[in-house]
């Protein structure tokens, strides 16, 4: 029997943090959260039955990502990969991250809790089912 190399996956951290060039994480665009640091994408990465909760992963607000926020189709499946490392310019600053960002937009999902949320929102914004229109004078 031969051993064989396994290539790494991407990963599975609830907060994604790269470290290095070819680095990445994959799922359908959930959608964004508000993070410590902005607007962050939020990935769906599966289904927990024991909790009854999707299983999604932030990625960071790191400026070059967040330039391809307005291009994203939600619902999509999306791949984040960073293509280059910048180092710091200080001992005490940061690298700056370069990405690349791929999604396949005939690979969609429908989220339930999606739809019942623009529902909700419709008949808020409308007044839909608001019966004190006809309310007795």
């Amino acid at each position: 029997m031969a051993l064989q190399k396994v290539e790494k996956g991407p990963s599975e951290e609830k907060y994604w943090t790269p470290e290095k060039k070819g680095d990445y994480v994959e799922g359908h665009l959930y959608g964004y959260e508000d993070g410590e640091f902005g607007k962050q994408i939020l990935l769906y990465k599966g289904y927990d039955e024991s909790k009854g909760e999707y299983i999604l992963q932030s990625c960071p607000a790191h400026a070059d990502l967040k330039r391809f926020y307005v291009n994203l189709v939600e619902d999509a499946f999306t791949r984040v990969e960073v293509v280059e490392v910048i180092p710091p310019k200080s001992k005490t600053g940061y690298p700056k991250y370069i990405y690349e960002v791929y999604q396949d937009v005939e690979n969609t999902m429908t989220f339930p809790d999606k739809e019942d949320a623009k529902a909700s929102d419709y008949s808020a914004e409308t007044g839909a089912n608001d019966d004190s229109y006809y309310a007795d004078e």
